[in-house]
């Protein structure tokens, strides 16, 4: 059962009339509003009741639309330039937001509270650490050239050779 016609004239009645027309203009709007966030156009509606008074509504302003289609190339400039301003502004969100959590997640904070006497220590371990990492490179390359492999042959022939383990302990390995 589809939606009846319905029969257009005009309404006797002016309560009625009056009550018909301010229904009818709220749903025009509504639907002018759906026109324009739906397909991102510019909108204009202008009525004017029985009584003789205009009502208005626009998407983005009745003013901007109507100043729009009177100077179209003036205001297709402050709509780009609006764009590109949006466009920073959401850039700029992003950026500080990236930077936040940058900031966050880097440990600078934790360095600026040191004392002078916390970071000579850290400097200490930073350079024990290296010492450290440039002596296993040296193992590693030792163990990988062949030469080494008859040498280390001929040391665990003459006797037990020591190698501490990460405890800095000496473990003994011989034959």
């Amino acid at each position: 059962m589809g939606p009846r016609k319905i029969e257009i004239k005009r309404i006797e009645n002016s309560i009625e009339r009056n009550a018909t027309f301010l229904r009818l203009r709220d749903d025009i709007f509504k639907k002018a509003d759906a026109l324009a966030k739906l397909y991102h156009v510019e909108v204009a509606v202008l009525v004017i009741s029985p009584t003789n008074v205009p009502y208005t509504y626009g998407n983005p302003c009745f003013n901007d639309v109507v100043e729009h289609i009177q100077n179209p190339s003036a205001s297709s400039k402050i709509v780009s330039l609006m764009k590109e301003l949006e466009c920073i502004k959401e850039l700029e969100e992003v950026w500080t937001k990236r930077q936040q959590r940058n900031h966050e997640k880097s440990n600078m904070k934790g360095i600026v509270d040191l004392k002078v006497e916390d970071l000579v220590a850290f400097k200490g371990k930073l350079e024990a650490f290296q010492v450290g990492l440039k002596r296993k490179i040296v193992e590693m390359e030792d163990l990988s050239s062949p030469s080494m492999v008859s040498k280390k042959t001929k040391k665990r022939r003459q006797g037990p050779s020591f190698i501490p383990d990460r405890a800095g302990k000496c473990m003994c390995f011989g034959p």
